[in-house]
């Protein structure tokens, strides 16, 4: 078997990202969403979104590069090549763009093409993706919502309450300027842990960076410790990605001051060499790969490999096709607690799928059946939403 093609597909919408005044329901990268397609001569083929941004990616994928190794693009390395050995190739489509790579877009689409690999792998050998990464040892995962934090309380309240209804075991609210100004936060947990019964978990993602005012910036220490110093009067099930990534031994610090919180991070990093300093500097307490940026299946294996004692939960703030890959991941791990589901999709993310993931009565999220990972791409949707001329 051949890769005959890696056809990166750009969609257009006219959704922004955010809460918004009025709605129910936050909303994703509404504007702009990449898919990638890697064909092959037997007629498989394999698809993954990607998290990034994706007018830069697409000529990462499918452009013309340079002469030099280290300067070449995704699809002219690929071409021609044995996709069932997806290992392999991660290894040398990384020294391929190794000068303008290792991290980034280039990295995220790495991660695309990787995951494709991976799900024609499995439709090779006729059995799911969880089986050809190791064995499918459950067929259900507990979900959590993932959404972002609203303006008032009243509406966070409605927003945990809805999620309750829902029945999410657990709900996790993010970014939306938390960790700036203290007595706004106060109320609006306040709401929020109100509106949660206890047997529902609470996650909470403050981001790495806020917006204040007119003006983005990272938080100070002094302000990172009173963020803290709140979230541990409330405990959350854990906290996530505070922390600058350039900088993951702050982690470790703040541990000493708040040993009863738990730390989460993973989706600011890529390449099994970030995740090793989460683990041996950082210390954190649960890994979140985000298999649309980490450099994908492949490097989320290496992960699970190398930190066999921590929590893995994997970042999936996009489309089901992201759902997919992680249910699958996560469901051939030997021990795995939560599945991300995004309840914030946009018309972009949601009309990607054919048939959507849903949640059942008892709060889980049933990994996909079938060869590959068992989420069909509407190709409909993605033909009539596409800005580029990306055919297949």
């Amino acid at each position: 078997m051949k890769i005959t093609s890696v056809t990166p597909i750009l969609l257009g919408g006219d959704e922004r990202y955010g809460s918004h005044d009025g709605a129910a329901e936050a909303t994703d990268q509404g504007d702009r969403l990449l898919l990638v397609r890697v064909g092959t001569d037997e007629g498989l083929a394999g698809w993954s979104d990607v998290e990034t941004f994706g007018p830069a990616a697409v000529p990462v994928l499918q452009g013309t590069g340079m002469s030099g190794l280290g300067f070449r693009t995704l699809a002219e390395e690929l071409i021609g090549r044995d996709p069932l050995q997806p290992e392999r190739l991660w290894d040398e489509l990384y020294l391929a763009t190794a000068y303008y790579g290792r991290r980034g877009v280039v990295m995220h689409a790495m991660s695309a093409v990787d995951n494709c690999l991976w799900s024609i792998r499995a439709q090779a050998a006729g059995v799911d993706l969880a089986t050809t990464l190791g064995g499918r040892r459950r067929d259900r995962l507990p979900a959590y919502a993932s959404t972002l934090f609203r303006k008032t309380p009243h509406d966070n309240a409605a927003a945990a309450a809805r999620y309750v209804d829902l029945g999410f075991r657990g709900v996790k609210f993010g970014w939306g300027g938390f960790g700036v100004d203290p007595a706004r936060d106060r109320d609006n947990l306040a709401a929020i842990t109100e509106a949660l019964p206890a047997d529902r978990a609470l996650m909470v993602d403050p981001g790495w960076y806020v917006h204040d005012g007119d003006r983005a910036r990272v938080r100070d220490r002094r302000q990172t410790e009173a963020m803290l110093a709140l979230l541990d009067e409330v405990r959350p099930y854990w906290v996530e990605d505070f922390v600058h990534p350039e900088t993951p031994r702050v982690y470790c610090e703040l541990k000493t001051e708040f040993p009863s919180l738990r730390f989460a991070a993973g989706e600011q990093q890529s390449t099994i060499w970030d995740f090793r300093r989460l683990v041996e500097e950082a210390g954190v307490d649960v890994l979140q790969p985000d298999l649309s940026r980490c450099g994908g299946l492949t490097v989320a294996t290496q992960v699970a490999a190398a930190a066999p004692d921590r929590e893995i939960v994997t970042h999936s703030w996009l489309t089901d096709l992201l759902h997919g890959y992680s249910l699958h991941f996560l469901a051939a791990l030997p021990a795995a607690t939560w599945v991300e589901f995004n309840v914030a999709q946009s018309v972009l993310s949601r009309g990607v799928a054919r048939e959507h993931l849903r949640l059942d009565p008892d709060g889980t999220v049933a990994v996909p059946a079938g060869p590959g990972i068992g989420v069909e791409v509407d190709e409909d949707f993605v033909r009539a939403r596409r800005l580029n001329d990306a055919d297949w």
